[in-house]
């Protein structure tokens, strides 16, 4: 038994001494691992520690502001609370989402059903909008309650206004939220952003963007929001070495629009559908321009339904078209004097010849054509043709022209092509060739009496209130072409200008300017002379030069049409004006450009007025 107890006793000897070996080098490779850790890797666990209770946020910048020429503010930002649902947070709260859609005021079952859809389209659990714009009392129910909602998230973010409301609207623009095809476009967008749509919102969206800022925030181990962190990180989470930092805002876009201006036009336009386009002939800028319907951009600031979209985006009277640059109507008799110029620069008639007179037609062939007064104007020569807007006289012109030489004045005048304003979706209008009416007709198949209707700014004849006011432009200042524009300069958040549009007339060598000179002294007696078809555009304070036009409407009554310049000797303004389905130009348009005219050379009588009209 003795020996047995030895050799047991020495067998435990021995078992003990091989587990003290194995605990002494299970202590030693637990020092040499913390030794390594605390030592040699102390940087990097630092680094993943502070991983964990620091988060990155983007600071959105603020979007630049849009302003008139004076500097006064017609785009703004301004801060509203957005509601987001996080999806993969609801499971098991279901009774709390119903409890939160009750006092928010959320229609439950249309949030369910398009959650449904959401969760469907994206997998990912990505948060869904569920509120563009929150109210107070939503406001105050999350801020409150963030622990028995945490599915719901409430994030401040910018949206645009616009104090001047309907003012500019289609030269404004809005903006929307950016869709998942922006986001595959640019790598510059984040989700929630805003974009511009339409107008100088969307042609000027680099310079209005701005860049984000970077806030480094501390969070507990609960995930509470500690504070902002300051100081340099550096770590793998926040991609290198990287601190807090401003947002960079947008920068602020300076229109050319005279905003008492802009004001007068928009509130003497009383007709429900048309546009007016103004302009600086020396300089191609827009002092105002006005497309009607109009429409409220504010009604994009909290997210518009698709309800809403619906109506306004099919709403028959387009409210959103932009009719200033988008819209192409007839010119009628505004164009005589393009073909005025072509008959004189092909010698096709003299200034002083007198023509068949007018009875009121012309026969061509088997067709009669009329002219606008039943009556007729009897014998005239090409400036009385002119001050009486005679489409007898003008019918004969065409049978001496060819339909090129017609094309080729137009274009000298910037018909049947883009102006390249800075606004988007720019119609081109159509100018009518020999080409063109052989490919509409057929080689052959047309007649002088397409001709005849070109003649009188009729036919296939289309052009935008943009191109008739650059015509207008180019007979102020005698012949020069400007390129028209909306934004006169941009400033950075420091007030330095980093762009400015310089735009210096361009003389084009083929105009004849005896024959432009010629053309202005008829338009000034368009509104100066007894039987001028424009006199409702006189004014006492400036001498106006004009044409009338109405353009036949087969869907409906004429269009009144009217451009014109002013003053006679170094013109300061020149418009085009377009009244659909209003009547004749003389009667309709004339009498609105001469409001125009006034308001233009004696503000203070206008604002007098306006105020007394208040009273």
């Amino acid at each position: 038994m003795a020996g047995i107890d030895v050799r047991s006793e020495m067998l435990l000897e021995r078992r003990r001494t091989i587990l003290l070996f194995i605990l002494a080098g299970a202590l030693i490779v637990l020092a040499l691992r913390l030794f390594q850790l605390q030592v040699f890797q102390k940087d990097h666990y630092s680094r993943l520690a502070l991983s964990n209770r620091i988060q990155k946020e983007d600071i959105p910048p603020p979007r630049g502001l849009i302003r008139s020429s004076d500097g006064s503010k017609l785009v703004v930002n301004v801060p509203v609370y957005q509601i987001s649902i996080l999806p993969n947070r609801i499971s098991g709260r279901e009774d709390k989402l119903s409890l939160a859609c009750r006092w928010l005021g959320i229609d439950e079952d249309e949030l369910t059903s398009s959650l449904a859809e959401w969760i469907e389209k994206y997998s990912d659990g990505r948060e869904m909008t569920v509120v563009q714009a929150a109210d107070k009392g939503q406001i105050s129910i999350l801020t409150e309650n963030r622990a028995l909602f945490p599915f719901f998230r409430l994030e401040m973010k910018h949206r645009r206004h616009y104090p001047e409301e309907s003012l500019a609207a289609h030269l404004l623009g809005y903006t929307g939220e950016v869709s998942d095809t922006d986001l595959k476009e640019s790598g510059d967008l984040r989700r929630g952003d805003i974009k511009g749509r339409t107008g100088i919102e969307y042609v000027y969206e680099e310079f209005l963007r701005g860049q984000y800022g970077l806030r480094i925030i501390e969070i507990s181990a609960e995930g509470t929001r500690i504070g902002e962190y300051v100081g340099l990180v550096e770590n793998e989470q926040l991609e290198g070495r990287v601190e807090s930092r401003p947002p960079v805002p947008g920068h602020d876009v300076y229109l050319t629009i005279n905003i008492d201006l802009q004001r007068v036009v928009e509130a003497a336009c009383e007709w429900n559908k048309g546009a007016i386009v103004i302009m600086d002939p020396r300089n191609g800028a827009v002092l105002a321009a006005v497309s009607r319907p109009v429409y409220d951009p504010n009604i994009f600031i909290g997210g518009i339904s698709e309800e809403n979209w619906s109506v306004l985006n099919g709403d028959p009277d387009k409210p959103l078209f932009n009719r200033a640059v988008q819209a192409t109507y007839p010119p009628a008799s505004t164009f005589k004097m393009i073909v005025a110029y072509a008959a004189l620069k092909t010698r096709a008639v003299s200034r002083e010849e007198w023509l068949t007179p007018c009875y009121g037609g012309y026969q061509f062939g088997n067709r009669y054509f009329r002219c606008w007064k039943p009556e007729g104007h009897g014998y005239l020569n090409l400036t009385g043709a002119i001050v009486n807007s005679c489409d007898v006289y003008f019918y004969q012109l065409a049978e001496r022209l060819k339909a090129d030489e017609f094309a080729y004045a137009g274009r000298l005048f910037g018909f049947g092509r883009k102006t390249g304003i800075d606004l988007p979706s720019e119609a081109r209008g159509i100018l009518p060739d020999k080409a063109y009416y052989n490919r509409r007709f057929g080689v052959g198949k047309w007649t002088k009496g397409h001709l005849l209707n070109y003649s009188i700014g009729q036919g296939d004849l289309l052009a935008t209130p943009l191109q008739l006011c650059q015509m207008a432009v180019m007979l102020a200042n005698g012949g020069k072409r400007v390129r028209p524009h909306v934004v006169e300069r941009i400033e950075d958040s420091e007030g330095s200008v980093i762009f400015r549009f310089e735009e210096v007339p361009e003389k084009v060598a083929q105009i004849d300017i005896s024959i432009i000179r010629f053309i202005q002294r008829s338009m000034r007696l368009v509104v100066a002379g007894e039987t001028g078809t424009g006199r409702g555009a006189a004014i006492a304070e400036a001498a106006i030069c004009g044409k009338t036009g109405t353009a036949q409407n087969p869907h409906g009554r004429d269009h009144a049409l009217f451009i014109a310049y002013a003053p006679e000797k170094n013109p300061e303004i020149a418009l085009a004006i377009i009244l659909e389905h209003a009547g004749h130009g003389g009667a309709m348009a004339a009498p609105l450009a001469r409001k125009i005219f006034s308001a233009y050379f004696n503000p203070v009588t206008v604002m007098e007025t306006a105020g007394e009209e208040e009273r």
